[in-house]
């Protein structure tokens, strides 16, 4: 505690009850039609520092160490069970298919053990058709569990055969679906069916200048890949979305896909907004963007929430707290954006 006590004087930051070192910014950035300077920050304050490695589709990020504790608490992008804000029961019978593992890489934590985050591709041969932003089944022996798909429906390389997972190691026990996942080899084959879900999925294309916030924590940011993926993609530069991602992660050294996400916003600087929320940070950074967030959302705006259900709680009461400030019943806005779908949320 003394540390923290620290670390907050010299920082500015303030300690939030049952969290870690949490990092409040002074004021909203800027931002209009989600247009950005290019010294405009992307990311809270952070104490951790890598090496920087020149990458972009091969994801060869260095093996980090992660906490075993914090591993234990957020489990694989794997998609919930309930209606609205967690997914159906698993359906009792679906038709499988037999895909091939092409390749399986640690993007972040220790390669083996709890908190490892893997990036797999299985290879479909062209026969799974699915949208940005859904997700399917994990056949392992006789458990089935849901995951996002991590690329766009041409797949990573656009071969329109493949298609990826990013994983992460919840439990080293034999039957845990995430453990075999991670452990896969090239040349296996991997069971799945699908695909599932539309919450995540941009069904407004249609729409000139949609515009989308994307708020994410851990692999969470899965079918926000998939979605971003297939926006910036070369085939699509035409298209007129608007994307806003708030990405939560433990430091820098845990943030998935920052390479990716950070070349897709310099070479799309007025279309794509990368926010890093470091020290899983995210109802901080809202809070910090509220007011902007708010006028969005207010002019027709899409919100979409993903991660561990853990963090919806949060959410939902920093978005009540912004509206309180701006003289707006919470409840009301909320239920108005859930009637239109501007409010979509898959959380595990």
């Amino acid at each position: 505690m003394a540390l923290k006590a620290n670390l907050c004087s010299v920082m500015h930051a303030q300690m939030l009850p049952g969290k870690s070192l949490g990092f409040n910014r002074s004021a909203s950035l800027i931002f209009s039609n989600l247009s950005f300077r290019n010294n405009a920050p992307t990311s809270l304050p952070c104490l951790s520092l890598r090496k920087e490695k020149q990458q972009y589709s091969n994801y060869n990020h260095n093996v980090i160490r992660m906490s075993g504790l914090r591993a234990t608490k957020l489990n694989a992008a794997v998609i919930p069970l309930e209606a609205a804000e967690v997914r159906s029961e698993v359906p009792v019978e679906v038709e499988k298919l037999y895909t091939t593992v092409v390749s399986v890489e640690t993007l972040v934590g220790p390669k083996g053990g709890l908190g490892e985050v893997c990036h797999i591709v299985l290879d479909h041969g062209g026969s799974f058709k699915f949208k940005e932003g859904q997700y399917l089944l994990v056949h392992f022996q006789s458990i089935k569990r849901y995951f996002s798909i991590a690329s766009c429906s041409r797949g990573d390389t656009f071969d329109d055969k493949t298609l990826s997972l990013c994983v992460r190691r919840a439990e080293l026990l034999p039957d845990s679906v995430s453990n075999y996942l991670c452990n896969v080899k090239a040349g296996d084959t991997v069971e799945i069916s699908g695909p599932f879900g539309g919450q995540m999925v941009f069904t407004e294309r249609r729409e000139m200048n949609s515009k989308h916030i994307m708020v994410a924590s851990a692999t969470g940011v899965a079918p926000f890949r998939s979605n971003i993926q297939h926006i910036f993609s070369s085939i699509l530069l035409g298209n007129t979305d608007h994307v806003w991602l708030i990405s939560g992660a433990d430091n820098y050294n845990s943030l998935l896909y920052d390479k990716e996400f950070t070349q897709i916003q310099n070479n799309h600087i007025n279309r794509f907004r990368y926010q890093r929320a470091l020290n899983n940070s995210v109802d901080d950074s809202i809070y910090g963007s509220g007011d902007e967030i708010f006028k969005l959302l207010e002019t027709g705006a899409y919100i979409y929430i993903s991660g561990s259900s853990t963090t919806l709680p949060g959410i939902k009461a920093t978005f009540a707290k912004i509206a309180q400030e701006r003289g707006v019943v919470w409840d009301d806005m909320l239920r108005e954006l859930q009637n239109t779908n501007h409010w979509r949320v898959e959380v595990y």
